[in-house]
């Protein structure tokens, strides 16, 4: 008995994979679902695709991969098979986004000084994670003419608009000898 049922699953198997006409209608290809967004500069994982033949795993070939982690944009990647004469693609569209504000470091300055002297602005050191310039704006004014507390503030843009701010602070004060 048990060699029959496997001389019929050999058959069975023989006559699904090996011989008659391939029945379109059950080849299944399809994108494994998958995180198709990812920010620049970090690692992308290919979810992949899943393809068969009457539940039985067909080759799949990636024939285009256009993905560029280190510059935004819109890539994909499209997979292939040929089964028997039957060739099916599909493409997966892959977005690097850059949705992280750009960071930087004050510079190092002399930010308290009597009434009178005068004061040179030592700025920022701006970064972002896409590599990309980064604009810096600066606000904010500091009258050396009198003793007080003055912020200036930088606003940093990077080129996918993301912003981040930044403030130094400028004590002016009264000569004490």
């Amino acid at each position: 008995m048990k060699t029959k049922i496997l001389l019929l699953l050999i058959v069975l198997l023989f006559v699904l994979t090996g011989c008659g006409e391939v029945d379109p209608n059950q080849i299944r290809f399809e994108l494994n679902p998958g995180v198709d967004t990812v920010e620049v500069n970090s690692t992308f994982h290919d979810a992949g695709v899943r393809a068969s033949y009457y539940g039985l795993p067909i080759q799949v070939e990636i024939i285009e991969n256009t993905i560029d982690m280190t510059t935004v944009g819109q890539y994909q990647i499209t997979y292939q098979i040929d089964y028997r004469g039957i060739i099916l693609s599909i493409t997966r569209v892959v977005f690097v986004v850059d949705e992280t504000a750009p960071t930087a470091v004050l510079n190092p300055g002399v930010d308290t000084i009597v009434v009178g002297a005068s004061w040179t602005d030592a700025s920022v050191t701006a970064s972002d994670n896409s590599g990309d310039e980064v604009t810096v704006t600066t606000t904010g004014f500091v009258n050396t003419n009198f003793a007080g507390n003055y912020m200036i503030t930088y606003t940093l843009t990077d080129p996918s608009g993301n912003q981040s701010i930044y403030y130094r602070w400028v004590f002016v004060i009264e000569d004490v000898n």
